[in-house]
């Protein structure tokens, strides 16, 4: 998603610069220059194309995987990138948490250092920003804008991740530590690879929170990940989810994407201009977060979503809202039991008798699997020191904050909610704008249905107590 954005920004933004050099490797059975070419036609790049028509003839693919040595780029293309190019953004990662530790290890640490190597070679070199994340070292819990001494060394973790795939499954626990996920893990030491191989640099370590949709620019709401707080709201939005295991009172800690990759052009820029060229170390960090001067809780985060969701409903709902949020995990179990495993096996149940594909309980396993998660983020809560971006804000002059806003003190949430939504149901759950008549239609059908439901439910309890207490105290009295 950084990716996409960023690029998109600096074709509409950045008309002046030659040529964006894009390392991307084949995938699902297209070459790299197909997936290119089709992620310059999304329409996230509509305005672009209509503000700067020859931008997209800037966009050069390189060929590589960060998982190969060398970045797997050929002898000419190694020749044209160290002659030719003046900053590297490294935001190449795999941002799926429960990714095996090997395919994490080969992007996210070995892909780094390989790119830190090809930054060394580049000859007129004038920045290097690598797009960690805040929550690197989630085993602190006052997370500040400098290193951190990591679980291990990168060739311990580069070692290791050589083991047969079973075994280091049986091993990843012990491995992970107080880490989360393999995604924290590893983030952290490439850390700790900025750290050891771009000592003497232009380099600065950029570590935004949790990445959501765009709050502007180029559209509202864009987005086209499914992970972190987006799945959760889809699934609450459909009436999918009833219920989450999570801590009200915690700040939820997101940024806004456009605003993350401003902040991310900008640190560049700042490296660029205080970089002396005898500096050996004091690499800068940059803790991109909206805690420490925009603080949201998940449930002022879900109070919002709420409002703003019943008011524009998807065609796409299979239930009416009715979210059953606790911060006990025992509770959590009983509710998911009720509301979610019960309905799921009832309709199942249903479809195995009319003869239709049974798919309720396939789909609720692969929910609690991605909210599962999520839990440990929204149970928990860090507090984070920004003041490096404040100072890089500051120092920003106005016209550059007009078109490079990233101060993250300004942005409203419940504009940023608003947007959310809209771009959830626009671009990821695929119902535009033009259904709301019919959504409302059915969401008021849904909501009679809920109700009746309620009311019947009730009823069934109170007619049982009616008949139970009586045979209790019979049992009871003799």
């Amino acid at each position: 998603m950084i990716k996409a954005v960023l690029i998109e920004k600096l074709l509409r933004s950045c008309k002046e610069i030659d040529t964006i050099y894009v390392l991307i490797r084949a995938k699902k059975g297209k070459d790299a220059t197909t997936r290119l070419h089709d992620l310059l036609d999304e329409f996230l790049f509509h305005r672009a194309h209509e503000e700067n028509p020859k931008g997209i003839h800037k966009v050069v693919p390189i060929i590589g995987d960060m998982e190969l040595p060398g970045l797997g780029l050929c002898d000419e293309d190694r020749k044209t990138l160290t002659s030719k190019v003046t900053i590297i953004i490294n935001g190449a990662a795999t941002v799926k948490f429960d990714e095996k530790l090997s395919v994490s290890t080969g992007i996210n640490v070995r892909g780094t250092k390989e790119m830190l190597k090809l930054a060394k070679e580049c000859r007129n070199l004038k920045a290097f920003t690598h797009v960690s994340t805040a929550f690197s070292n989630t085993h602190v819990k006052h997370i500040e804008e400098r290193f951190y001494e990591p679980p291990m060394s990168v060739e311990a973790l580069e070692a290791v991740s050589q083991l047969d795939e079973e075994l280091l499954e049986k091993i990843l626990p012990s491995l992970l530590g107080k880490y989360p996920n393999t995604y924290c893990f590893t983030k952290a030491i490439a850390e700790e690879a900025v750290r050891r191989y771009g000592e003497g640099m232009p380099i600065c370590i950029v570590r935004p929170s949790i990445v959501v949709s765009t709050y502007e620019e180029p559209v509202r709401g864009w987005t086209d990940s499914v992970y972190g707080p987006t799945g959760l709201i889809i699934g609450i939005g459909t009436g999918v989810i009833r219920t989450m295991y999570m801590e009200l009172d915690k700040v939820a800690d997101m940024v806004p994407v456009d605003l993350t990759v401003n902040a991310i052009l900008a640190s560049a820029w700042y490296t660029a201009k205080h970089f002396k060229e005898n500096q050996t170390s004091n690499i800068p960090i940059y803790n991109y977060v909206s805690g420490p001067q925009n603080p949201i809780t998940w449930g002022n985060f879900i109070e919002l979503n709420r409002k703003h969701g019943m008011d524009k409903p998807t065609t796409k709902a299979v239930w009416y809202y009715g979210l059953n949020p606790t911060n006990n995990y025992y509770v959590f179990l009983f509710y998911n039991f009720f509301l979610h495993f019960i309905p799921a096996l009832l309709v199942d149940m249903y479809c195995a008798l009319t003869s239709r594909r049974r798919v309720m309980l396939q789909l609720y396993n692969k929910v609690m699997k991605t909210t599962k998660i999520l839990f440990y983020f929204s149970t928990q809560e860090w507090r984070f020191t920004d003041n490096n971006v404040r100072e890089m804000w500051h120092s920003l002059s106005g016209p550059d904050r007009a078109v490079f806003p990233f101060g993250i003190g300004e942005m409203s949430w419940d504009y940023m909610t608003e947007t959310f939504l809209l771009g959830i149901r626009v671009y990821l759950v695929k119902d535009d704008v033009s259904t709301l008549p019919e959504a409302r239609k059915k969401w008021n059908r849904l909501y009679y249905m809920h109700q009746f439901l309620r009311i019947t439910a009730m009823s069934v309890v109170l007619y049982l107590g009616y008949l139970f207490v009586p045979m209790v105290s019979w049992l009871i009295l003799g």
